[in-house]
């Protein structure tokens, strides 16, 4: 096959397939990301620690869902020098939200979760002008200690 001697139509549909297969790719190349950071030992219990918060419970409902990164959102990851923050979208029967995950790298190149909080966009529980423009603290590194043992105690 050679493409000069195509004609428009047969390239198009060339060009629909490879743009087909690129898109798709990519898709499938941010599903596996995230789920790959989601899989993590910090992460998995951070999320914990939101899922399981009494007051996070409160305000979004049980069970509370982690859903993906927004991408497009330039705020979805910051990173600077060694903390990186993430902003991960969160729902429940009563309402949804933010939840923000600071990290920090530490000098042997781990890394740890030192502080999370809860943005509340909507709430079935509450008033508007009672949550807009605040932040429930779901962790604390200085206060709590080790994100997993304070998940673990949430989870009890």
């Amino acid at each position: 096959m050679v493409l000069w001697k195509l004609n428009n139509s047969q390239l198009v549909g060339i060009i629909g397939i490879g743009g087909m297969f690129v898109g798709i790719t990519g898709l499938i190349v941010n599903d596996k990301m995230q789920n790959n950071l989601k899989k993590t030992p910090q992460m998995r219990s951070a999320i914990h620690a939101v899922r399981f918060h009494p007051g996070a419970q409160h305000l979004l409902g049980k069970p509370i869902k982690d859903l993906k990164l927004d991408l497009s959102d330039k705020y979805s990851i910051q990173r600077e020098e060694n903390i990186t923050r993430y902003k991960l979208p969160v729902k429940g029967p009563d309402g949804n939200g933010f939840y923000h995950i600071e990290c920090v790298v530490n000098e042997d190149k781990t890394w740890r979760v030192v502080s999370s909080h809860l943005e509340i966009r909507e709430t079935d529980k509450l008033e508007e002008e009672k949550y807009k423009d605040k932040q429930l603290l779901i962790f604390n590194e200085q206060k709590h200690g080790d994100i997993a043992s304070y998940a673990q105690s949430l989870m009890r």
